[in-house]
């Protein structure tokens, strides 16, 4: 497996080759976990994210990720600005960020300043990111006190 790091450094090198730009922005890690309970038993599904902003601004890209074997790919990024925008809420019932769009999108986010390995056994990638989480944090702030 990776290191934290390297894990971190993938993350930032698919969201720079994705998104024209993608260098000037700061960057953070975001999963999003589904459960579905069922009598017999439950699913759950894991979604990877990387965010993208620049201080000063609302605006975001989200663009999700596919890791296998230490290889992350990054998918279609979506821009969501002041302009398509529907909600945000600083916390859910499970301690996530949630994010809503005009056309229907909804992200359920998970960001911590660290993702530990053992929370890798659940398909969540491992990184330290405190110094971006922290620039985050004033980003989620100012967008659900608007």
């Amino acid at each position: 497996m990776a290191s934290k790091e390297e894990m971190k450094a993938a993350i930032h090198a698919a969201f720079d080759g994705a998104v024209a730009d993608g260098p000037g922005y700061t960057k953070v890690y975001g999963a999003e976990i589904k459960q579905k309970n069922f009598i017999v038993f439950r699913t759950t599904t894991v979604s990877n994210f990387a965010i993208g902003f620049r201080p000063g601004s609302t605006d975001l890209v989200i663009v999700p990720l596919a890791e296998k074997s230490g290889t992350i790919t990054a998918g279609t990024p979506l821009t969501i600005t002041d302009a398509n925008r529907a909600s945000v809420k600083k916390r859910d019932l499970q301690g996530r960020f949630v994010i809503k769009t005009t056309d229907g999108q909804s992200f359920r986010l998970s960001i911590i300043p660290s993702v530990p390995k053992l929370l890798a056994a659940s398909y969540q990638l491992p990184v330290d990111q405190k110094a971006e989480y922290e620039a985050f944090t004033t980003l989620r702030d100012a967008l659900t006190t608007a």
